[in-house]
């Protein structure tokens, strides 16, 4: 290839790049309940096998409506536990405006502000209850119909399951691509799974501890807050220092001392840190092969472009797109950048070559053939 070739295939590559991220960003709205779907679905595909495995009696086609009730039970019995906590929590500021009052002048001191702070009172009498009324009232029927539209797509991903084989055979008719698009889905549900399986029995482990936590030192409503850690560990990076630092400043409001709060902030820490640092490396492995700094830049990315469910899925999307573009020659070189030990493709068997190199090793073979024949024929 020379030069003028290899800068205009650069060229048409960062273009390539540049209009898909576009229309990520533009087509929020529609990608964002299918990419959550598409997770929900495999996270329910996976739970399914695993109870038709574990309970003998139970077949494949009644393991997966189970599955369905059990994880949409619980998914709403986690949203339900935290609305109801939240009006509770809300009802019960009342009784800390005299102490949100000393913060706001405690707060004026130390920054040095002239004037006279602030109340609480003053402050929501300046607030536009309309605007905020009509801000929680879009936040919700947009919440609302993702769900609805997350509950539709996930029931036609199950309908459409039964077919799936038929169509690889459609699309690949060569029995070694179609063998290697099926190990490189697998390899793609494996990880969204194993990510999803770490990071709900970490986030399990955190918020119990935390939870015991907030009992020693006194915190009201420490299930609450143990329930919103356990939501938020979810989130990689983010989630873990907003978990820890929310409780931290609710007990500066609950508490005369600062100690609570400081030993509250220090034990969740401290709890992240172990959970974090020893105990989550061991159960993932090299499973997911993405580095902290990857982690840490998709989830700026993901969540840039799709807010909150954007930085739900920005790991499992983020290695779903390393295997994928470790499948293309002139795209490997991302997927090596992006993997933790230069092998981006360690989940896929390595005994068969890539799709693309498959088919363009096949054309190679019979070139040479007719190449040999025709000699043979001088």
């Amino acid at each position: 290839m020379t030069k003028s070739e290899s800068s205009s295939s650069a060229s048409r590559m960062l273009v390539a790049a540049a209009a898909i991220i576009a229309g990520l960003y533009w087509f929020a709205d529609l990608l964002t309940p299918l990419a959550l779907a598409i997770f929900l679905w495999l996270t329910i595909d996976a739970f399914a096998q695993s109870l038709s495995k574990r309970i003998k009696f139970l077949p494949r086609a009644a393991a997966v409506p189970v599955a369905i009730l059990i994880v949409f039970i619980s998914l709403a019995a986690i949203v339900g536990f935290v609305i109801e906590y939240a009006t509770v929590f809300s009802r019960s500021l009342g009784a800390y405006e005299i102490r949100l009052d000393e913060l706001i002048r405690q707060g004026y001191q130390l920054a040095n502000m002239s004037g006279t702070p602030p109340t609480v009172g003053q402050l929501f009498a300046n607030l536009n209850p309309g605007a905020v009324l009509r801000g929680v009232a879009d936040a919700l029927q947009s919440f609302g119909g993702q769900a609805l539209f997350v509950i539709i797509y996930v029931a036609c991903l199950f309908a459409a399951q039964a077919s799936m084989p038929a169509k690889l055979e459609e699309i690949f008719k060569d029995e070694k691509e179609r063998g290697r698009a099926t190990k490189i889905g697998k390899a793609i549900a494996r990880s969204m799974e194993q990510y999803l399986w770490v990071q709900t029995i970490t986030g399990l482990m955190i918020a119990v501890a935390s939870w015991a936590l907030f009992a020693v030192v006194g915190l009201e409503n420490g299930l609450f807050w143990a329930t919103i850690i356990f939501v938020l560990s979810y989130i990689p990076v983010v989630g873990g220092a907003a978990g820890s630092l929310l409780p931290a400043v609710f007990a500066l409001v609950q508490f005369t001392s600062p100690v609570p709060a400081l030993v509250i902030l220090a034990g969740t820490q401290g709890i992240g840190f172990v959970v974090g640092n020893i105990i989550q490396p061991r159960m993932t492995g090299d499973s997911l092969n993405i580095s902290v700094l990857v982690v840490f830049l998709s989830l700026v990315f993901w969540g840039k472009l799709w807010g909150g469910p954007g930085a739900f899925l920005a790991v499992p999307m983020t290695v779903m797109l390393m295997i994928v573009l470790a499948q293309f020659p002139s795209t490997r070189w991302i997927a090596v950048l992006l993997s933790n030990n230069g092998n981006p493709d360690s989940s896929v068997d390595m005994d068969d070559p890539p799709l693309i190199g498959a088919a363009v090793s096949n054309q190679g073979d019979v070139k040479e053939e007719t190449t040999t024949s025709s000699d043979n024929k001088v």
